[in-house]
């Protein structure tokens, strides 16, 4: 009987279940909130996730297209389609745009909410969600069994603990405090430096003063990032994009000195208007008008998870940003919890799966995960260090490169950014899954 949380993950990870298993599998989902959360880790209840190939691939094998598009949501394609544009904008006269970036693949933006509706309307009746249980630790009996301890004091049993519990992870503190000495560096997250100032525009209030500013929708030339811009600056950038009557926007804040150093405020409060365009008040006009009206601003504390040495420990296992909280700048960290409960889902539910193997077969599901979750987090850690002109190759205003970028060399980096997206659009779902079905029967039909 898996235990698991209420997000993303833990939702897809049930949904898995409930369609694969045939009932042979119960699955109790605890969820620290009163309710199934409606909003995301970065950004509130209107934040999108980006859907690329492979786990489109997941959502279709798990039977959600048909309900995507009766809600009017346009299926990712392939083939190469306009994506954001990048914008030089660290000087007080007007920037301008050095690069519009050509994604691979055309991606599904899902808003996160809808993402999570669709997903619990997949569960079956053997699944059974428990709202504001928040886990505090778990404990492993001498028989064996996960005893789950949760902050109200009750206590339940798990033949499976999957922790798909977020970045702050009771399950990963527990796990690695049961490993001992030399594990206890992964215990807690690591904040990276970053504070993400995030808030919402209407776009009513910007066209009364800016009717012609370049975050207002425009011609739909792409229906993913239609108008989406990202404005670099050393250690800096912000993102602008539409959400509905809105424009959502995200600046990014980058202190070197900070990372990896314990994060002594909130990881997520509420703050002024000015707090957040303190750093942009050099900016251009389009970006100072575009920021200075939003009203309030939240800033998110941006932690991310060590690559972890396993996933799984005994007859724990750990799922999404639990495993492998990455930095946002390539939109991957959802897809990545999706793919994870995808796999381990179908290693669960599968004819061939029983108790005896559990432990084995959860170290499968770490082998087939471990490596490309951990690969995608670094490649978004890359791509927000060219975001910000801190890549070795590209590292301007800088004392071994102390003058700004030249046209030439923004050209040069925004290819590269380009070519750092190519991965997204490649998949071999079907082929991934017959190999691991494989090894799975290998495992449960050995003898003991």
């Amino acid at each position: 009987m898996p235990r698991s949380g209420c997000g993303i993950g833990g939702l897809t990870l049930a949904a898995c279940i409930s369609k694969f298993s045939e009932g042979r599998v119960a699955v109790d989902i605890y969820e620290a909130e009163p309710e199934v959360p409606t909003f995301g880790a970065v950004g509130g209840i209107s934040s999108g996730v980006a859907i690329w190939k492979h786990s489109w691939q997941v959502l279709q094998d798990l039977g959600l297209e048909e309900e995507i598009v009766r809600q009017g949501f346009d299926v990712p394609t392939d083939g190469a389609s306009r994506g954001p544009i990048f914008r030089k904008s660290d000087q007080s006269t007007e920037g301008y745009d050095f690069h519009t970036h050509i994604l691979p693949y055309r991606p599904l933006g899902l808003h996160r909410l809808t993402l999570l509706e669709i997903l619990r309307s997949k569960l079956s009746p053997d699944c059974k969600v428990h709202p504001s249980k928040r886990l505090e630790r778990y404990e492993v009996s001498s028989e064996g069994f996960i005893n789950l301890v949760f902050s109200d004091f009750e206590i339940t049993t798990a033949d499976i603990l999957v922790g798909a519990d977020g970045v702050h992870s009771a399950t990963r503190q527990s796990m690695f405090r049961y490993m001992g000495d030399g594990y206890e560096q992964y215990i807690l997250p690591v904040f990276n430096g970053t504070i993400a100032y995030r808030g919402m525009l209407p776009k009513t209030k910007l066209v009364e003063t800016y009717p012609d500013h370049r975050a207002l929708d425009g011609p739909k030339l792409v229906r993913i990032f239609p108008e989406l811009t990202i404005y670099c600056l050393k250690c800096t950038h912000v993102v602008s994009h539409p959400v509905g009557p809105s424009i959502g926007i995200g600046c990014f804040r980058y202190n070197p000195d900070t990372e990896g150093q314990a994060h002594t405020g909130p990881s997520v409060a509420d703050v002024p208007t000015q707090e957040a365009t303190s750093h942009f008040e050099t900016w251009e006009p389009d970006i100072r008008s575009l920021i200075q009206h939003v009203e309030s601003y939240s800033a998110w504390a941006i932690h991310v998870v060590k690559p972890l040495p396993c996933y799984a420990q005994g007859s724990v296992v750990l799922i999404g940003d639990a495993a492998h909280a990455m930095t946002p700048h390539q939109g991957v960290g959802a897809a990545q919890a999706i793919e994870d409960a995808h796999v381990l889902g179908r290693l669960l539910a599968h004819p061939s799966a029983v108790k005896e193997k559990i432990q084995l077969i959860l170290k499968l599901y770490e082998e087939l995960r471990l490596p490309p979750t951990q690969e995608a987090a670094e490649k978004s850690h890359i791509t927000g260090m060219m975001y910000e002109f801190n890549h070795p190759s590209f590292l301007f205003n800088d004392p071994s490169h102390p003058d700004g970028p030249s046209r030439e060399e923004l050209k040069a980096l925004g290819n590269t950014v380009g070519i750092s997206f190519v991965w997204l659009a490649d998949s071999q779902l079907e082929e991934e899954w017959a190999e691991a079905e494989a090894r799975l029967k290998e495992i449960c039909e050995k003898p003991e």
